[in-house]
């Protein structure tokens, strides 16, 4: 049998609302907070004193799954002390320990401890415990051990929840075995489900891509599960690979930004992430339905091709921004299951849409099912 083929939600900030008003059924098979989204509002922010915990509690009032992004990688960042943001400087886990984060930090017992306990108890809701995490520059980084030895205590802690670890490093990193030696280590400490997160992913490099696509495959042959993170369309093409799932937001979340932290001036929508208050940015796109592109508003209409969730309101890009977001997700599902069912024959339907970046992908899948075939 195939494999399902998950589509994982990444929230924004304020999704709580637009959890609330969606029906029975998510349009998504799970979602993806992060853990600044968890954090007492600053007091400078017009929600000070509000519930800073709406998001979750909305996901289990529909009994949702959920699971936790730490997002700590940039707290090692050497500029974190100064340029982390209001509201993820209130997060728990930034409090722990004082930024920037080293490697021998998270590897001090009694740190190391704390900031496990204190990740636990933002989880308590979720089916899955993910342990805070450093980006990864070399296959000798002290920081996959740090990762390693917060991975441990958060397996030994994790009773019934799922092991998540999120494998954070560049997209060169992809080509010279660093992402490879890290998952390797991180399935040995426990992980059961590696997030792959490539900081300045080029899916426009075959080779990036192909390296992206073996990293998948020897998680998988270590006996977890790999999730294509953040990661746009290109996740369908994991997904046709082996992946479990792929992750992506409505309108942010389309890959992980490509600096691991901004200077507060600099701070901006444009590497895919929403600023710490979740406010602003720009209009919600509408997914074209098997064209793995989106569409303005102004270019929407009944000459597109319409979502195919028969209770879907998108009126083909036309309709509410709440239904808009609903719709993307309702795509990238339906096209993790492609995916999914049509696996390396995928390269096919990649073909036929013809844009330049789904011909390379194609003969990405179509290297890969020969190289299956040789072995």
């Amino acid at each position: 049998m195939a494999p399902l083929g998950l589509f994982y939600a990444r929230l924004e900030d304020r999704d709580w609302k637009f959890v609330e008003k969606l029906g029975a059924d998510a349009p998504f098979d799970a979602a993806i907070v992060k853990a600044p989204y968890l954090a007492p509002y600053p007091d400078d922010d017009g929600r000070y004193g509000e519930d800073p915990d709406r998001l979750t509690k909305a996901l289990v009032e529909k009994k949702w799954d959920w699971a936790l992004d730490p997002a700590t990688a940039a707290h090692g960042h050497p500029h974190a002390a100064h340029w982390t943001g209001p509201r993820a400087s209130n997060c728990s886990l930034a409090q722990t320990i004082t930024l920037p984060w080293t490697p021998g930090q998270l590897q001090d017992p009694r740190l190391a401890t704390e900031l496990i306990e204190r990740a636990s108890s933002l989880q308590i809701t979720s089916r899955a415990t993910a342990a805070p995490y450093l980006e990864v520059s070399s296959a000798e980084d002290p920081a996959i051990d740090a990762n390693c030895n917060l991975l441990s205590l958060a397996a030994e802690r994790a009773s019934d929840q799922r092991v998540l670890a999120y494998l954070q490093t560049l997209g060169s990193r992809l080509l010279d075995g660093t992402a490879i030696a890290a998952a390797e280590r991180y399935v040995a400490a426990g992980a059961e489900t590696v997030f792959v997160r490539i900081r300045r992913f080029a899916p426009e490099d075959l080779g990036q891509v192909l390296a992206y696509l073996e990293l998948v495959e020897r998680i998988n042959a270590l006996g977890a599960r790999a999730v294509a993170d953040s990661i746009d369309h290109f996740g369908a093409v994991a997904i046709a690979d082996g992946a479990f799932a792929f992750s992506a937001g409505a309108r942010f979340f389309r890959k992980v930004p490509g600096a691991l932290l901004q200077r507060p001036r600099e701070r901006s929508e444009e590497e895919g992430e929403e600023q710490d208050d979740g406010g602003g940015g720009p209009p919600i796109l509408y997914e074209n339905p098997g064209q793995l592109t989106t569409v303005s508003r102004d270019d929407a209409g009944p000459h597109l091709a319409s979502c195919a969730d028969p209770d879907c309101r998108a009126e083909n890009g036309r309709g509410k921004p709440c239904y808009l977001r609903a719709h993307n997700f309702h795509e990238f599902r339906r096209l993790a299951r492609e995916a999914a069912s049509q696996g390396l024959d995928f390269a096919v339907t990649l073909r036929a849409i013809g844009s330049p970046k789904t011909i390379l992908w194609a003969e990405a899948l179509d290297q890969r099912a020969a190289q299956r075939r040789a072995a």
